[in-house]
C-alpha cells in the first residue's frame, strides 16, 4: 500500500488521468445525454404526470439504475462494510427515523392546513415549505460532493493554504448558486407549486441585481485566482471540474424548467462520480464493494426499485393528494438520510482511513 501511495503523489489526479477524464470530469456527458432525451419527450406536468408518460418513465428509469444504485453505494461503503473504521462515523439508530418526516408532516399538513397547489398534488403550506427545504438540501448536497471533489484535487495538487481553498470554494458555490436562486426567481419557479420566496412584482428586478452581483462577483474572484497574489496560479484538473461543473448547472438551469427534470439531469453527473469513488475507496481497502460488481449492483438496482417504484410510479398511480404526498415524503426521507450519512463518512480532514484509502486506490499514470 506504501508504494500505491507514493504513485498517487507523484501526479495530480485522484486516480489517473484517463480515469478522472472519464469519471470525475466525463460523466458529465450522461447528463448532457439525458437532457437531450428530455428535450425531445413531451413536456409534463401535475395534469400529465401519469404512468404513462414518457418523461415519467424516463425518471423512473434514471432514479433506479443511477440515483437508487449511487444511494445504495452510500450503505455499501459504510452500514455493510466488514471493517469497523468504515464504519466508525455513521449517526446513531435515530437517524432512520428520518424517513418518518415527511409522511408525519404530509398528515399534518391535511389535518391542519388549507390546500393549494403543490407539485404533483394539494397541499398546504406545511407540506409545500418542507419540500422547498428539501430541494434546498438536495441541492447543498450536490454541490457539496462537487466541492469534495474540488478539495481532494487540492490536497492532491499540495494546495493546503486556507486562502487559496476559500478562493475555489467561493468560485464553486457563487457559480452553482446563482443558477439556482435565478431558477427560484423565475415563473417556472412559481407555477411549481412550492412556497414563492419573494413578491410576483419583486422577480424582475431581483433577477437583474442578482445577475449583476454574479458578474461582479465572479469576476474578482477570478482575478484573485489568476493574478496568483494569495496562492500560486497553476492550471490543473480541478480547473477542468470547476469549468465542467459551473457551466453544466448554468446550462441545465438555462435549458429546463421543470424541478423534477432538472433533478434527474443534475445528478446523474453526480451519480456515476459517485460510483467511482466508493469503487476507489474499496480499492483502496484491497477489496470491491459487497464483493463483486455484479452482487453491488444488483442489489443497488432493486433498492433503486423499491425507493423509486412508489416515488415515480406510486404518486403517478394515485388520486389521493394525501397519498401522493406520503409517497413524495418518504422518498425524500430515504435522500435524506443518505445526505447525512454521505456527509458523515467522507470527512477527509477526520478520518485518516478515508485518507489513506482514496490515496491507496489511486493509479500511478
Amino acid at each position: 500500500m506504501a508504494t500505491m501511495v507514493a504513485a498517487a503523489e507523484q501526479h495530480p489526479w485522484l486516480i489517473s488521468q484517463r480515469h478522472d477524464l472519464v469519471w470525475f470530469h466525463g460523466s458529465v456527458v450522461a447528463g448532457l445525454l439525458l437532457l437531450g432525451l428530455f428535450v425531445l419527450l413531451p413536456p409534463f406536468d401535475t395534469a400529465t404526470y401519469t404512468v404513462t408518460h414518457p418523461a415519467v418513465l424516463l425518471l423512473l428509469w434514471w432514479g433506479i439504475l443511477f440515483d437508487g444504485t449511487h444511494v445504495w453505494a452510500t450503505y455499501a461503503r459504510s452500514y455493510l462494510a466488514p471493517d469497523a473504521p468504515s464504519r466508525s462515523a455513521l449517526p446513531g439508530g435515530w437517524s432512520w427515523s428520518i424517513l418518518a418526516l415527511g409522511p408525519a408532516l404530509a398528515l399534518l399538513d391535511a389535518a391542519f392546513f388549507f390546500p393549494a397547489p403543490s407539485q404533483l398534488a394539494s397541499a398546504g403550506v406545511l407540506f409545500r415549505s418542507f419540500l422547498v427545504g428539501a430541494y434546498l438540501w438536495a441541492y447543498w448536497h450536490l454541490v457539496r460532493q462537487h466541492y469534495g471533489f474540488l478539495m481532494l484535487y487540492r490536497r492532491r495538487a499540495g494546495e493546503h493554504g486556507q486562502a487559496g481553498a476559500r478562493l475555489d470554494a467561493g468560485l464553486l458555490w457563487v457559480g452553482c448558486l446563482y443558477p439556482y436562486l435565478r431558477f427560484s426567481l423565475s415563473d417556472a419557479y412559481t407555477a411549481s407549486g412550492l412556497i414563492p420566496l419573494v413578491p410576483t412584482e419583486m422577480l424582475a428586478p431581483m433577477r437583474l441585481l442578482l445577475g449583476v452581483s454574479f458578474v461582479v462577483v465572479m469576476v474578482t474572484l477570478l482575478g484573485v485566482i489568476v493574478s496568483g497574489r494569495l496562492e500560486p496560479f497553476r492550471l490543473g484538473p480541478k480547473h477542468l471540474l470547476l469549468t465542467i461543473v459551473i457551466g453544466f448547472h448554468c446550462l441545465i438551469f438555462a435549458v429546463l424548467d421543470n424541478l423534477l427534470i432538472l433533478t434527474a439531469v443534475l445528478t446523474i453527473f453526480h451519480n456515476l462520480q459517485y460510483h467511482r469513488i466508493v469503487w476507489q475507496y474499496e480499492q483502496g481497502l484491497g477489496r470491491v464493494p459487497l464483493g463483486g460488481i455484479a452482487r453491488y449492483l444488483a442489489l443497488g438496482v432493486l433498492f433503486g426499485i423499491a425507493w423509486y417504484g412508489p416515488r415515480i410510479l406510486g404518486v403517478a398511480a394515485t388520486e389521493s393528494d394525501l397519498l401522493k404526498n406520503m409517497l413524495l415524503g418518504l422518498g425524500w426521507g430515504v435522500a435524506f438520510h443518505h445526505y447525512l450519512v454521505d456527509g458523515m463518512i467522507w470527512r477527509v480532514r477526520r478520518s485518516s482511513t478515508v485518507v489513506h484509502a482514496l490515496d491507496a486506490g489511486a493509479l500511478p499514470t
